[in-house]
C-alpha cells in the first residue's frame, strides 16, 4: 500500500499559459506596485509589439531591448516603460511591458529596486496562481471561473460548455482518480485554446469566444463521442451563450445559470448527450417543436375529403415581406393560408409532382421583387399520401423540407423525402435530443430502407445511447449495400472496441483504411484519427513495429494538434517493445509532460531507468506514483516491485507481488521476482523452488526464462 498525500503540491513556477488565464489579477498587482502604470502587456515574443498601440518609431527599439532581456533576464526601463522579464518552464520567458511610467521616475529607478520589484512581482504572481488552481486536478478553479469572462471585450460574444463526466468510484481516492483522468482527457481536446477549469464533483467548464450555435452543434456531439472512444462510461455537456454587456457580473451570471440547465436536460437524456440552452428557450419557435395547432385548424377542413393533395409552405427571407396579397391562384380549388411569420400555405388538390412543381414556380414568378430588397422565396412541398405519414403531420413535413433546401441555398423548391428526415434527424442530433433523433432516422428509413446517411446516422446515435448491438446492426446493414464505405467501417471499428472484440475492431479499422474518402469535412475528420485509434489498438495486442509505422507518420503530421499527445504513450511503449530502450524513455518522457497522471506511461518508463540504471530511487517513485493512478492492473505491481527489489525493499516487494501471482498474464514474471528475493535473502532451496516454476510455466526464449535458467546453473554449480 502506498501511502502519499494525493493532492499537489504547491507549484513554485509559472507557465506561458499563466500569463494568459491570470492575465487581470497580473496586471493589477504590477499596477499597484508601480506607480503612474496605465497599461500592462505580457510578451511571449517579438512578434507580439508589432500589435501594441505604440509608436512605430518605438517598436524597433522595444524589440532589440526584448531580445536583450532574454538573454540577461535584466529588468529594463526605458523612456515611458518598464520591461520586467519572468522565467517560466522550459527555460523560456514571458516579458511584461509596463506603459505610463512616469519619465522623471523612469530616470531616478535603479537596477536594484528593478529587481526587488521583479522578484517581489514573481512572488505575488505565484500567490495568485495557487490561489486559483484546484489541488485535485491542477485545473483552474471555480474562484478563476467567476472571472472567467471579465477579459472579454464587451459585445464579443462569449459561450459556456460545462462537462459533467460522472465518476463511478467507491471511496473518494477511486473519484479523485476518476476526475484526473476526465481532466486529462479535456486537456488533450482542448488544448490550450481555452482554460478548463474544475467545478468539482467531476464537473468541469471551460469558455468559447466568438462562437455561434452552428459551431456549437458541431462541438457538442464532437466531444461527447471524443470522451465515449476514452472509455468513459457517462457524458453530459451543457452549453449556453450570450453577448457581453457592460454590467458583467450579472450578465456572465446567467450565462452560467443557463449552461446550467442545458446540463441538467442533458442528464435527462441518456449516458451520453449535449444540450444548448437556446433549443430550450426558443422550443416554442423551433421549427421542429413548434405547435402546428392554429394553422392545423385552419387546413384541415379542406383537405379533410381529399384523398390525395399536396401542401406547400412559402417561406420569404424576409420576414417584413408579406406576400400573401401578391399570390394568384389561377384555379379555384387552390386555397391559401397565412401563417406566422408572413409564411404562407397553398394547398393543391393534386400529387403530380411535375404539375405542382410547375404552378409553384408560377406562383413565385407572379410575386413582384422589389429591386432595393435582396429577397427570396423558398418552398417545401409534402405530398398526401406518402409513407405512413398522417395528413395532421404534412405541415410539419414543410417545414422539414425548408430545412433540407436551406441547406441546398437560398429560395430553394423542396421535396419531403427521406434526405429531408435526414437533415432534421441531424439538427436533433446536434441539438443532443437523441430519441428524437432516432425516430427522424427510422422514419426515414421507412422510406428508403438502404439509405447509407441514414443507417450511418442511426448507428452513430445508437452507439451515443450505449446500445452498441444495435449500432454495429446499423454499421453492418450499410456495409451490405456499400461494402466500401469509410464511415461505417470506421464506426464498426468503434463499436467492436466498445465491446472488447479487439480482433474485430483491428479488421474493421483496416478495412476503412483502404476505402476511398470523400473530400467532406466530416469524413475528413474521421480519416484523419483513424491512424491512431488502429496504431492504439495494435500497440494494446503487442504488434509494436506496426504501431510505430502508423503512429510515428501520424504523429509527426499532428503534433501541433492538442490531441497528438494521446499517441506519445503507444510509441514509448511500442518502442520499448522492438528494444529501442533510449528511444522509448524520450517519448515515455514526453508522454508524461503531457498527461501526468497516465499511470502506464509512469510505470513503464519506471521500469526503463531500472534496465538501463538511470537511478533505482527514480524509478520506484515513478512506479509507485502509478500505482497511486491506478491500482487496478497487476503490470504495474509487477514493475513496482522490481524497482522495490533494485532499492533492497524485499519484504515490501513480496507483499507487492502477491497480486500479481493471482494474475494469469504476470504470474510467471511474478514467480521470477519471488526467486530473486529468496535468492537476495540467501535463502537458496526457497530461490529454486521459484525459478523452476518459472521455467515450467515461461515458454523457452522468454526474457523471465532466460533470467531463471540462469540463476538455476548458478545455484546448481554451488
Amino acid at each position: 500500500m502506498i501511502h502519499h498525500f494525493p493532492l499537489f503540491t504547491t507549484d513554485q513556477s509559472l507557465s506561458r499559459q499563466d500569463f494568459r488565464n491570470f492575465f487581470l489579477p497580473f496586471s493589477k498587482v504590477i499596477k499597484e506596485k508601480v506607480a503612474t502604470a496605465t497599461d500592462v502587456y505580457f510578451l511571449e515574443d517579438t512578434c507580439q509589439i508589432d500589435g501594441l498601440p505604440v509608436d512605430v518609431s518605438q517598436r524597433s527599439l522595444l524589440k532589440e531591448i526584448f531580445i536583450d532581456i532574454s538573454q540577461t533576464h535584466t529588468p529594463v526601463a526605458n523612456t515611458n516603460c518598464l520591461l520586467f522579464p519572468f522565467s517560466v518552464h522550459d527555460k523560456q520567458i514571458v516579458v511584461a511591458l509596463v506603459t505610463g511610467i512616469d519619465s522623471l521616475l523612469v530616470k531616478k529607478v535603479g537596477h536594484d529596486w528593478l529587481q526587488e520589484i521583479r522578484d517581489t512581482l514573481q512572488q505575488e504572481f505565484l500567490a495568485l496562481k495557487q490561489a486559483g488552481i484546484d489541488p485535485q486536478t491542477g485545473l483552474l478553479n471555480c474562484a478563476h471561473l467567476n472571472t472567467l469572462f471579465d477579459t472579454f471585450p464587451e459585445g464579443e460574444h462569449a459561450g459556456l460548455a460545462l462537462v459533467e463526466i460522472y465518476p463511478q468510484g467507491r471511496t473518494a481516492m477511486e473519484a479523485m482518480r476518476h476526475a484526473r483522468h476526465a481532466a486529462a482527457a479535456l486537456k488533450s481536446f482542448i488544448g490550450e485554446r481555452a482554460p478548463l477549469h474544475h467545478i468539482g464533483q467531476s464537473v468541469f467548464a471551460f469558455s468559447c469566444r466568438n462562437c455561434n450555435e452552428a459551431s456549437a452543434a458541431h462541438f457538442g456531439p464532437l466531444l461527447v463521442s471524443f470522451l465515449k472512444r476514452e472509455q468513459f462510461k457517462r457524458v453530459h455537456v451543457g452549453y449556453s451563450q450570450g453577448e457581453i454587456v457592460h454590467d458583467r457580473q450579472a450578465n456572465s451570471r446567467q450565462i452560467f445559470d443557463e449552461a446550467w440547465l442545458a446540463l441538467q436536460i442533458a442528464c435527462k437524456r441518456g449516458p451520453f448527450s449535449f444540450c444548448t440552452y437556446r433549443s430550450l428557450q426558443n422550443s416554442q419557435r423551433h421549427p421542429l417543436y413548434a405547435s402546428d395547432r392554429a394553422i392545423l385548424t385552419r387546413i384541415q377542413p379542406h383537405w379533410m375529403q381529399l384523398d390525395q393533395f399536396a401542401l406547400i409552405q412559402l417561406h420569404p427571407s424576409q420576414t417584413t415581406d408579406n406576400i400573401y396579397d401578391r399570390i394568384i391562384l389561377n384555379q379555384v380549388d387552390i386555397k391559401k393560408f397565412k401563417g406566422q411569420d408572413n409564411d404562407i400555405y397553398v394547398l393543391l388538390p393534386v400529387t403530380d409532382t411535375r404539375k405542382v412543381l410547375s404552378l409553384v414556380r408560377k406562383m413565385l414568378k407572379s410575386i413582384p421583387h422589389d429591386k432595393k430588397v435582396n429577397s427570396t422565396v423558398a418552398a417545401g412541398i409534402a405530398f398526401f399520401p406518402f409513407g405512413d405519414f398522417k395528413k395532421s403531420e404534412m405541415v410539419l413535413n414543410c417545414r422539414k423540407a425548408l430545412l433540407h433546401g436551406a441547406l441546398l441555398g437560398e429560395g430553394m423548391l423542396t421535396i419531403f423525402d427521406a434526405l429531408s428526415l435526414n437533415v432534421s434527424g441531424d439538427i436533433f442530433y446536434g441539438e443532443g435530443d437523441l430519441p428524437r433523433a432516432v425516430k427522424e432516422y427510422k422514419r426515414g428509413l421507412s422510406i428508403q430502407p438502404q439509405d447509407v446517411n441514414l443507417l450511418n446516422s442511426l448507428g452513430v446515435c445508437y452507439a451515443m445511447m450505449n446500445r452498441p448491438r444495435l449500432a454495429n446492426d446499423c454499421f453492418l446493414k450499410t456495409l451490405a449495400v456499400k461494402d466500401d464505405d469509410f464511415i461505417s467501417w470506421y464506426n464498426l471499428g468503434l463499436g467492436h472496441e466498445a465491446q472488447g472484440n479487439i480482433s474485430g475492431a483491428v479488421e474493421a479499422f483496416e478495412h476503412a483504411c483502404k476505402c476511398h474518402i470523400d473530400d467532406e469535412q466530416d469524413s475528413s475528420n474521421v480519416r484523419a484519427e483513424l491512424p491512431f485509434q488502429l496504431g492504439k489498438i495494435y500497440c494494446q495486442t503487442g504488434r509494436y513495429q506496426e504501431t510505430l509505422d502508423i503512429l510515428v507518420p501520424w504523429y509527426n503530421t499532428k503534433k501541433s494538434d492538442p490531441g497528438s499527445g494521446r499517441a506519445l504513450r503507444y510509441l514509448g511503449e511500442s518502442f520499448h517493445g522492438v528494444g529501442r530502450i533510449q528511444e522509448a524513455m524520450s517519448w515515455l518522457q514526453r508522454a508524461i509532460r503531457f498527461d501526468e497522471f497516465d499511470a502506464d506511461a509512469l510505470s513503464l518508463l519506471g521500469e526503463t531507468y531500472l534496465d538501463n540504471n538511470e537511478g533505482d530511487q527514480i524509478a520506484l517513485k515513478l512506479c509507485e506514483k502509478s500505482i497511486e493512478l491506478n491500482p487496478m492492473p497487476a503490470l504495474l505491481y509487477l514493475r513496482l516491485a522490481r524497482a522495490q527489489i533494485r532499492c533492497g525493499y524485499l519484504d515490501a516487494a513480496r507483499d507487492t507481488l502477491r497480486r500479481c501471482l493471482r494474475d494469469k498474464a504476470t504470474k510467471g514474471a511474478a514467480w521470477f521476482q519471488v526467486g530473486l528475493i529468496y535468492w537476495k535473502k540467501g535463502q537458496k532451496m526457497r530461490a529454486r523452488h521459484w525459478f523452476s516454476k518459472t521455467l515450467t510455466h515461461e515458454e523457452v526464449g522468454t526474457n523471465w526464462h532466460k533470467q531463471a535458467s540462469c540463476y538455476m546453473t548458478e545455484l546448481q554449480t554451488k
